[in-house]
């Protein structure tokens, strides 16, 4: 198997395990000690199974984190406005 694809299910099992924040490019690629186009293309694979969302200049978060910080969100304007 490929190594993207073994560092990609590696981090889908830890999203699923329900860590929100993944480490910075750099971070997984000397903590995997694989180079950042292997990165690249494994976080790639997570965003297509909508796992995470990548943002250029903001970096990449689990998609899980994003609903619960709209969810927050939305749940405050709720209870501000019912007063």
């Amino acid at each position: 198997m490929a190594l993207y694809r073994q560092l990609a299910d590696r981090l889908r099992a830890a999203i699923l395990d329900g860590e929100r924040r993944l480490p910075t490019e750099r971070e997984l690629a000397s903590g995997f000690t694989v180079a950042r186009i292997t990165v690249r293309a494994a976080l790639d694979l997570l965003a297509a199974d909508d796992l995470i969302l990548r943002r250029r200049r903001h970096g990449t978060v689990v998609r899980g984190e994003i609903d619960d910080v709209a969810a927050r969100g939305a749940k405050d304007m709720s209870s501000s406005s019912s007063m």
